[in-house]
């Protein structure tokens, strides 16, 4: 179960891959922004597309290999859909192929 972004940059192509997007992840808030704030990755932007969060935003959660990822909504639900136009067939828990 992988999902994709990918997008163009000059001379190359970005690719991020996932295992797992939650949509609804958490509220960006005052009190998340002073949690973060002496942190070196401050999570308060997409990953993705640089989007900063508002306060009351919800923010998507991307789990991948690169470690967890804040995603903007729309971010979020591209990456789901990702999932769903895959060419590779969809396989169960237990390993085999879903019908």
């Amino acid at each position: 179960m992988n999902m994709k972004l990918t997008k163009r940059v000059p001379a190359r192509t970005k690719t991020f891959e996932a295992s797992a997007c939650k949509l609804d992840f958490m509220a960006m808030s005052p009190r998340f922004r002073e949690i973060r704030s002496k942190m070196r990755n401050k999570l308060d932007k997409c990953e993705w597309c640089g989007h900063v969060f508002a306060d009351g935003e919800m923010m998507a959660l991307a789990i991948s290999n690169e470690g967890n990822k804040p995603l903007c909504q729309n971010c979020g639900k591209t990456l789901l859909a990702s999932e769903e136009i895959s060419n590779e067939p969809k396989r169960g828990h237990d390993g085999f192929q879903a019908s």
